[in-house]
């Protein structure tokens, strides 16, 4: 028996990954930077806070608008703008220091410049992946985007730290616009959007918008960012708890961390794999669950002991990265064409907000009692939120079916008995409908076929 092979990946796709791979790769050295020219400055723990929040800020105030943005304007053009100010962004900094500006203050308004082009990069680029890659082709790319992301982010703490020792801040700085405007040069290259894409995806919307008003329901798209949303929490609490758990609850130095980290990052760089084999025997959203669920397990084990943690991290980062692309696949496919920026971006502004008041409140519970504690109170959460919004998904996906079985009895019990068939009757008409009522119902809802 032949099978149908998957379609090859097209230039967008070939373009759009190593893309993010060097604009993840440049945050990430832009970010370990201004952190280190800002505590050696300082000398404070609170100056290096107000530079996050300097980066937060802007992220969630703005993604709304800039996700909006996204669905009105080009969205490659829009994220080569991005580029290109970051790139300028960075580059001035060292300038600006070369002229005799306070590091600080140079630092401060740097990162805030870059966090506004982030916030317009994030909605455009994932807009920009709806629109130039095919749906059988999404959740191989996500899973692909996410070892981009994880290896770039990898790459920059460990390269980030190394250049400042060798060279200084300031060759960091200018390497980082670099990787900025190869950025922006891959994006270039992609080229203009087809003109007969258009017309195809117009066909597609009419299609789709024929299905809505059959089943009579909207997609769930609120739930399945809450789905994502689960990874701005993980990512913004985890890594506040897993310094104090390292430095004040194991009683070990700063050298571990980064040892944490890059077993974390080379679990991550494993995760599109361990998808493939899971996502082939399951939808996306069970996969999601049974990612989150698993990651929730191994999280509360990291808090037993040093070397616990650092055996259980890389599958921690595997079980976290999968349930990550799962739901990122299921927002991706849900959202209309025409409103993805909108969705990432609403997504994105309230995934900050939530992990951060998130993070308030975890740290108020570690410092009243124990960091242990912070490490259960976070696993509790993913469990909860992952497992209620999933049960409310598979809610959704039944009452669109039945919507689907009642619309199509509907229409085969108005036809007149002439219509339906020009013979004498020879079966009961009850078994006909239900026969082609059957046949109408879907196997899965849509959500659940993501």
């Amino acid at each position: 028996m032949s099978t149908i092979a998957p379609p090859r990946p097209n230039r967008a796709e070939r373009l759009l990954i190593p893309a993010t791979f060097i604009t993840n790769l440049g945050n990430g050295i832009q970010l370990t930077a201004a952190s280190y020219l800002v505590f050696t400055e300082a000398n404070t723990m609170l100056a290096v806070s107000w530079l996050m929040i300097a980066v937060t800020i802007p992220q969630v105030a703005l993604s709304l608008f800039f996700g909006k943005l996204a669905d009105r304007f080009d969205r490659r053009t829009l994220a080569m703008i991005s580029d290109l100010a970051s790139a300028a962004a960075a580059i001035g900094l060292p300038i600006w220091l070369a002229l005799g500006g306070n590091p600080s203050t140079v630092s401060y308004v740097a990162s805030f410049i870059l966090s506004i082009s982030a916030a317009l990069f994030f909605p455009a680029s994932n807009a920009l992946i709806k629109e130039r890659i095919p749906e059988s082709r999404l959740a191989q790319f996500n899973g692909n985007a996410e070892i981009a992301i994880q290896a770039g982010t990898l790459a920059s703490a460990a390269l980030g730290g190394w250049v400042i020792v060798w060279v200084g801040t300031t060759s960091l700085f200018y390497f980082n616009a670099i990787t900025f405007l190869l950025s922006a040069a891959l994006l270039f290259f992609i080229g203009r959007r087809p003109a007969g894409q258009a017309v195809t995806e117009a066909a597609a919307k009419a299609a789709s918008a024929a299905a809505a008003r059959l089943a009579a329901t909207r997609p769930p798209l609120a739930r399945l960012a809450l789905l994502y949303i689960i990874g701005n929490i993980v990512i913004i609490v985890g890594n506040s708890i897993m310094l104090v758990l390292v430095i004040d609850g194991f009683k070990s130095n700063a050298g571990y961390l980064g040892i944490v980290d890059a077993l974390f990052g080379i679990g991550a760089l494993f995760a599109a794999w361990a998808f493939k084999k899971i996502s082939s025997k399951a939808t996306v959203l069970k996969t999601a669950l049974i990612g989150y669920l698993a990651f929730a397990v191994l999280l509360s084990l990291e808090s037993v002991h040093l070397y616990a943690m650092m055996a259980v991290i890389p599958f921690a980062a595997i079980a976290f990265c999968v349930a990550r692309i799962s739901a990122r696949t299921a927002l991706m496919s849900a959202a209309p064409e025409e409103k993805t920026g909108f969705v990432f971006g609403a997504t994105n502004a309230f995934g900050l907000a939530a992990g951060t008041v998130a993070v308030v409140l975890i740290s108020l519970l570690v410092d009243s009692t124990n960091v242990k504690n912070g490490f259960y109170a976070l696993s509790a959460l993913v469990v909860v939120i992952a497992t209620l919004t999933v049960i409310s998904l598979r809610q959704h996906d039944r009452e669109v079916a039945a919507a689907e079985v009642a619309a199509a009895a509907a229409e085969i019990v108005a036809e007149p008995a002439a219509e339906v068939r020009s013979e004498p009757v020879t079966e009961p008409v009850t078994e006909t409908v239900t026969e082609t009522v059957a046949e109408a119902a879907p196997a899965e809802a849509v959500p659940a076929k993501v």
